[in-house]
Protein backbone atom coordinates (compact mmCIF):
# COMPACT_ATOMS: atom_id res chain seq x y z
CA UNK A 1 0.00 0.00 0.00
CA UNK A 2 1.23 3.45 -0.59
CA UNK A 3 1.00 6.23 2.22
CA UNK A 4 -2.58 7.13 1.26
CA UNK A 5 -3.88 4.01 1.38
CA UNK A 6 -2.28 3.22 4.63
CA UNK A 7 -4.02 5.83 5.77
CA UNK A 8 -7.33 4.86 4.71
CA UNK A 9 -6.70 1.35 6.36
CA UNK A 10 -5.87 2.87 9.07
CA UNK A 11 -9.04 5.15 9.57
CA UNK A 12 -10.58 1.94 8.59
CA UNK A 13 -8.86 -0.01 11.80
CA UNK A 14 -10.29 3.53 13.95
CA UNK A 15 -13.66 2.81 12.35
CA UNK A 16 -13.57 -0.69 13.78
CA UNK A 17 -12.21 0.12 17.30
CA UNK A 18 -15.39 2.80 17.30
CA UNK A 19 -17.48 -0.65 16.21
CA UNK A 20 -19.05 1.58 12.89
CA UNK A 21 -18.74 -2.18 10.97
CA UNK A 22 -20.19 -1.15 7.65
CA UNK A 23 -18.31 2.05 7.38
CA UNK A 24 -15.40 0.49 7.61
CA UNK A 25 -16.03 -1.99 5.42
CA UNK A 26 -16.62 0.20 2.79
CA UNK A 27 -13.26 1.87 3.22
CA UNK A 28 -11.45 -1.82 3.16
CA UNK A 29 -13.89 -3.46 -0.03
CA UNK A 30 -12.01 0.11 -1.88
CA UNK A 31 -8.69 -1.10 -0.40
CA UNK A 32 -8.76 -4.60 -1.36
CA UNK A 33 -9.69 -4.02 -5.08
CA UNK A 34 -6.71 -1.01 -5.32
CA UNK A 35 -3.91 -3.25 -3.35
CA UNK A 36 -5.31 -7.11 -1.77
CA UNK A 37 -3.30 -8.11 0.80
CA UNK A 38 -4.02 -11.10 3.21
CA UNK A 39 -4.07 -7.87 6.08
CA UNK A 40 -6.77 -6.26 4.17
CA UNK A 41 -8.79 -9.59 3.44
CA UNK A 42 -8.83 -10.74 7.24
CA UNK A 43 -9.86 -7.21 8.60
CA UNK A 44 -12.31 -6.71 5.92
CA UNK A 45 -14.15 -10.39 6.62
CA UNK A 46 -14.51 -9.43 10.30
CA UNK A 47 -15.75 -6.14 9.27
CA UNK A 48 -18.60 -7.45 7.56
CA UNK A 49 -19.40 -10.26 9.63
CA UNK A 50 -19.27 -7.74 12.27
CA UNK A 51 -21.94 -6.11 10.38
CA UNK A 52 -23.40 -9.10 9.94
CA UNK A 53 -22.96 -8.90 6.01
CA UNK A 54 -22.76 -12.99 6.03
CA UNK A 55 -22.88 -13.07 2.68
CA UNK A 56 -20.79 -11.02 1.42
CA UNK A 57 -17.88 -12.04 4.14
CA UNK A 58 -18.35 -15.04 2.76
CA UNK A 59 -17.20 -14.26 -1.16
CA UNK A 60 -13.79 -12.34 0.40
CA UNK A 61 -13.21 -15.55 2.18
CA UNK A 62 -13.95 -18.46 -0.37
CA UNK A 63 -11.34 -16.39 -2.78
CA UNK A 64 -8.23 -16.73 0.33
CA UNK A 65 -9.64 -19.19 2.35
CA UNK A 66 -5.87 -20.01 3.73
CA UNK A 67 -4.85 -16.75 4.82
CA UNK A 68 -7.57 -17.74 7.57
CA UNK A 69 -5.47 -20.58 8.94
CA UNK A 70 -2.40 -18.68 10.33
CA UNK A 71 -3.85 -18.29 13.91
CA UNK A 72 -6.44 -19.22 15.71
CA UNK A 73 -8.67 -16.54 16.13
CA UNK A 74 -8.94 -16.12 12.25
CA UNK A 75 -9.57 -19.39 11.96
CA UNK A 76 -12.30 -19.60 14.40
CA UNK A 77 -13.93 -15.98 12.43
CA UNK A 78 -13.42 -18.75 9.41
CA UNK A 79 -15.89 -21.18 11.03
CA UNK A 80 -18.29 -18.84 12.69
CA UNK A 81 -18.97 -17.26 8.93
CA UNK A 82 -19.26 -21.06 7.19
CA UNK A 83 -21.76 -21.67 9.31
CA UNK A 84 -23.63 -18.34 9.36
CA UNK A 85 -24.01 -19.44 5.82
CA UNK A 86 -25.19 -22.81 6.72
CA UNK A 87 -21.54 -24.10 4.69
CA UNK A 88 -21.52 -27.07 7.40
CA UNK A 89 -19.78 -29.46 4.81
CA UNK A 90 -17.03 -26.44 3.48
CA UNK A 91 -16.58 -26.03 7.18
CA UNK A 92 -15.32 -29.45 8.60
CA UNK A 93 -13.17 -29.36 4.93
CA UNK A 94 -11.61 -26.21 6.07
CA UNK A 95 -10.52 -27.62 9.26
CA UNK A 96 -9.19 -30.96 8.11
CA UNK A 97 -5.66 -29.24 7.73
CA UNK A 98 -5.38 -27.27 11.14
CA UNK A 99 -3.56 -28.26 14.14
CA UNK A 100 -5.82 -31.28 15.85
CA UNK A 101 -6.78 -29.21 18.78
CA UNK A 102 -8.17 -26.24 16.82
CA UNK A 103 -9.95 -28.81 15.16
CA UNK A 104 -11.41 -30.90 18.08
CA UNK A 105 -12.62 -27.23 19.29
CA UNK A 106 -13.76 -26.56 15.82
CA UNK A 107 -15.51 -29.50 15.27
CA UNK A 108 -17.55 -29.35 18.48
CA UNK A 109 -18.79 -25.72 17.19
CA UNK A 110 -20.04 -27.54 14.12
CA UNK A 111 -21.30 -30.34 15.31
CA UNK A 112 -23.62 -28.24 17.61
CA UNK A 113 -24.72 -25.78 14.29
CA UNK A 114 -25.35 -28.72 12.49
CA UNK A 115 -27.59 -30.46 15.32
CA UNK A 116 -29.58 -26.79 16.34
CA UNK A 117 -30.19 -26.68 12.13
CA UNK A 118 -31.65 -30.33 11.84
CA UNK A 119 -34.29 -28.95 14.75
CA UNK A 120 -34.98 -25.79 13.69
CA UNK A 121 -34.88 -26.26 9.90
CA UNK A 122 -36.01 -29.70 9.32
CA UNK A 123 -38.33 -29.14 6.31
CA UNK A 124 -35.74 -26.88 4.72
CA UNK A 125 -32.99 -29.65 4.90
CA UNK A 126 -34.90 -32.55 3.51
CA UNK A 127 -36.16 -30.48 0.95
CA UNK A 128 -32.30 -30.01 0.24
CA UNK A 129 -31.28 -33.49 0.60
CA UNK A 130 -33.68 -34.62 -2.02
CA UNK A 131 -32.60 -32.67 -4.10
CA UNK A 132 -29.25 -33.93 -3.55
CA UNK A 133 -30.45 -37.51 -3.86
CA UNK A 134 -32.18 -36.74 -7.42
CA UNK A 135 -29.30 -35.25 -8.71
CA UNK A 136 -28.43 -38.30 -11.67
CA UNK A 137 -31.75 -36.65 -12.84
CA UNK A 138 -30.33 -33.52 -14.21
CA UNK A 139 -27.51 -32.62 -16.88
CA UNK A 140 -23.86 -32.70 -15.72
CA UNK A 141 -24.33 -28.87 -15.43
CA UNK A 142 -27.13 -28.80 -13.08
CA UNK A 143 -25.31 -32.07 -11.10
CA UNK A 144 -22.53 -29.52 -10.64
CA UNK A 145 -24.45 -26.80 -9.27
CA UNK A 146 -26.87 -29.56 -6.74
CA UNK A 147 -23.38 -31.24 -5.71
CA UNK A 148 -22.25 -27.44 -4.90
CA UNK A 149 -25.37 -27.02 -3.09
CA UNK A 150 -25.24 -29.83 -0.99
CA UNK A 151 -22.56 -28.80 1.22
CA UNK A 152 -25.04 -27.07 2.97
CA UNK A 153 -26.41 -29.65 4.66
CA UNK A 154 -25.07 -30.97 7.69
CA UNK A 155 -22.97 -34.20 7.61
CA UNK A 156 -25.70 -36.54 8.86
CA UNK A 157 -27.46 -36.23 5.35
CA UNK A 158 -24.80 -35.22 3.31
CA UNK A 159 -23.70 -38.98 3.66
CA UNK A 160 -26.96 -40.38 2.75
CA UNK A 161 -27.19 -38.72 0.15
CA UNK A 162 -23.69 -39.67 -0.81
CA UNK A 163 -24.00 -42.79 -0.42
CA UNK A 164 -27.05 -43.64 -2.35
CA UNK A 165 -25.30 -41.54 -5.03
CA UNK A 166 -22.17 -43.27 -5.81
CA UNK A 167 -24.36 -46.44 -6.78
CA UNK A 168 -26.77 -44.30 -8.79
CA UNK A 169 -26.10 -44.92 -12.34
CA UNK A 170 -27.73 -41.76 -13.24
CA UNK A 171 -25.18 -39.45 -11.70
CA UNK A 172 -21.68 -38.79 -13.59
CA UNK A 173 -18.86 -40.31 -12.88
CA UNK A 174 -17.37 -37.04 -12.35
CA UNK A 175 -19.71 -35.95 -9.52
CA UNK A 176 -18.89 -39.19 -8.43
CA UNK A 177 -15.29 -38.95 -8.63
CA UNK A 178 -15.66 -35.57 -6.80
CA UNK A 179 -17.91 -36.68 -3.99
CA UNK A 180 -15.57 -39.36 -3.41
CA UNK A 181 -12.32 -36.91 -2.72
CA UNK A 182 -14.85 -34.84 -1.01
CA UNK A 183 -15.80 -38.11 1.77
CA UNK A 184 -11.77 -38.87 1.52
CA UNK A 185 -10.80 -35.21 3.21
CA UNK A 186 -13.69 -35.33 5.30
CA UNK A 187 -11.89 -38.55 6.75
CA UNK A 188 -15.03 -40.72 6.38
CA UNK A 189 -14.00 -44.30 7.47
CA UNK A 190 -16.40 -46.59 6.35
CA UNK A 191 -17.04 -49.22 3.94
CA UNK A 192 -19.15 -47.70 0.44
CA UNK A 193 -19.89 -48.85 -2.69
CA UNK A 194 -19.37 -47.23 -5.91
CA UNK A 195 -20.81 -48.12 -9.19
CA UNK A 196 -18.22 -47.32 -11.48
CA UNK A 197 -18.32 -46.40 -15.51
CA UNK A 198 -18.88 -50.67 -16.00
CA UNK A 199 -21.32 -50.66 -14.23
CA UNK A 200 -19.82 -53.24 -11.50
CA UNK A 201 -19.51 -52.19 -7.54
CA UNK A 202 -16.66 -51.86 -5.82
CA UNK A 203 -16.02 -51.47 -2.27
CA UNK A 204 -14.14 -48.30 -1.00
CA UNK A 205 -13.26 -46.68 2.15
CA UNK A 206 -13.06 -43.01 1.60
CA UNK A 207 -10.35 -42.66 5.12
CA UNK A 208 -8.48 -45.29 3.83
CA UNK A 209 -7.97 -43.59 -0.27
CA UNK A 210 -5.12 -40.72 -1.16
CA UNK A 211 -5.66 -38.10 -3.66
CA UNK A 212 -5.13 -38.59 -7.15
CA UNK A 213 -1.43 -36.51 -6.93
CA UNK A 214 -0.58 -39.16 -4.16
CA UNK A 215 -0.57 -41.92 -6.22
CA UNK A 216 2.57 -43.49 -7.60
CA UNK A 217 1.00 -44.87 -10.73
CA UNK A 218 -0.62 -40.81 -11.14
CA UNK A 219 3.31 -39.33 -10.80
CA UNK A 220 4.44 -42.30 -13.53
CA UNK A 221 1.91 -41.56 -15.78
CA UNK A 222 3.11 -37.58 -15.50
CA UNK A 223 6.62 -38.58 -15.78
CA UNK A 224 6.03 -41.04 -18.45
CA UNK A 225 3.85 -38.33 -20.67
CA UNK A 226 6.74 -35.61 -19.93
CA UNK A 227 9.45 -37.58 -21.12
CA UNK A 228 7.42 -38.15 -24.80
CA UNK A 229 6.19 -34.65 -25.52
CA UNK A 230 7.27 -31.95 -23.25
CA UNK A 231 10.17 -31.45 -24.91
CA UNK A 232 9.38 -32.81 -28.64
CA UNK A 233 5.90 -30.95 -29.00
CA UNK A 234 5.00 -28.47 -26.04
CA UNK A 235 1.64 -28.18 -27.31
CA UNK A 236 0.58 -31.61 -27.87
CA UNK A 237 2.45 -32.32 -24.51
CA UNK A 238 -0.29 -29.43 -22.81
CA UNK A 239 -3.49 -31.26 -24.98
CA UNK A 240 -2.15 -34.88 -23.89
CA UNK A 241 -1.67 -33.03 -20.29
CA UNK A 242 -5.47 -31.70 -19.66
CA UNK A 243 -6.67 -35.27 -21.57
CA UNK A 244 -4.71 -37.10 -19.01
CA UNK A 245 -6.39 -35.18 -15.76
CA UNK A 246 -9.25 -35.41 -17.14
CA UNK A 247 -9.02 -39.40 -17.61
CA UNK A 248 -7.52 -39.32 -14.24
CA UNK A 249 -10.78 -37.53 -12.67
CA UNK A 250 -12.92 -40.51 -14.04
CA UNK A 251 -10.99 -43.15 -13.15
CA UNK A 252 -10.86 -42.05 -9.48
CA UNK A 253 -10.65 -43.41 -6.96
CA UNK A 254 -9.78 -46.93 -9.10
CA UNK A 255 -6.65 -45.46 -10.97
CA UNK A 256 -4.49 -47.73 -9.29
CA UNK A 257 -6.60 -50.83 -10.42
CA UNK A 258 -7.16 -49.78 -14.20
CA UNK A 259 -4.07 -48.27 -14.91
CA UNK A 260 -1.97 -51.72 -14.87
CA UNK A 261 1.20 -50.04 -16.85
CA UNK A 262 1.68 -46.57 -16.94
CA UNK A 263 3.83 -46.49 -20.08
CA UNK A 264 1.26 -48.26 -22.28
CA UNK A 265 -1.08 -46.71 -20.92
CA UNK A 266 0.82 -42.86 -22.52
CA UNK A 267 1.60 -44.89 -25.57
CA UNK A 268 -2.49 -45.50 -26.14
CA UNK A 269 -2.94 -42.23 -24.78
CA UNK A 270 0.05 -40.54 -27.20
CA UNK A 271 -1.46 -42.48 -30.41
CA UNK A 272 -4.93 -41.44 -30.11
CA UNK A 273 -4.04 -37.83 -29.99
CA UNK A 274 -1.64 -38.32 -32.46
CA UNK A 275 -4.39 -40.06 -34.69
CA UNK A 276 -2.49 -43.12 -35.10
CA UNK A 277 -3.34 -46.57 -35.26
CA UNK A 278 -3.09 -47.97 -31.87
CA UNK A 279 -2.15 -50.95 -30.14
CA UNK A 280 -1.32 -52.02 -26.53
CA UNK A 281 -2.36 -54.09 -23.88
CA UNK A 282 -6.10 -54.68 -24.24
CA UNK A 283 -7.42 -54.39 -21.03
CA UNK A 284 -5.40 -50.48 -21.78
CA UNK A 285 -7.68 -50.19 -24.90
CA UNK A 286 -10.79 -51.10 -23.66
CA UNK A 287 -10.66 -49.02 -20.53
CA UNK A 288 -9.57 -45.89 -22.70
CA UNK A 289 -12.27 -46.23 -25.10
CA UNK A 290 -14.56 -46.27 -22.02
CA UNK A 291 -13.29 -43.17 -21.24
CA UNK A 292 -12.85 -41.49 -24.62
CA UNK A 293 -16.52 -42.05 -24.92
CA UNK A 294 -17.60 -40.48 -21.51
CA UNK A 295 -15.10 -37.81 -22.56
CA UNK A 296 -16.58 -37.29 -26.28
CA UNK A 297 -20.09 -36.87 -24.47
CA UNK A 298 -18.57 -33.82 -21.96
CA UNK A 299 -17.79 -31.93 -25.52
CA UNK A 300 -21.23 -32.60 -27.31
CA UNK A 301 -23.22 -30.83 -23.56
CA UNK A 302 -24.14 -27.18 -24.81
Amino acid sequence: MNNEQEERYQKALQLMTDEKWLAASSLLEDLINESPSDDVTKTLVLALYRAKQYARAFVYFTEQPEVFTSDKGHARLAVHLLLHNQSYITARLFITDLPLDWQAEFEGLIAEAERTAEEKFQTTIQTALRSFYHLGDCPLSEQQERLGAARQLPLTEYLTGAQFLLRDPYAHQLIKAALVDTLRQLGIDRLMALRWLDGREYSINPAKLPAIEELPVVQDLHQALAARLANQNPSEYQLASQELQLQLMLLYPLIEDKVIDADGWIDCLVGQIQGEQVSGQPAILATQRQLNRVIDDLGEKP
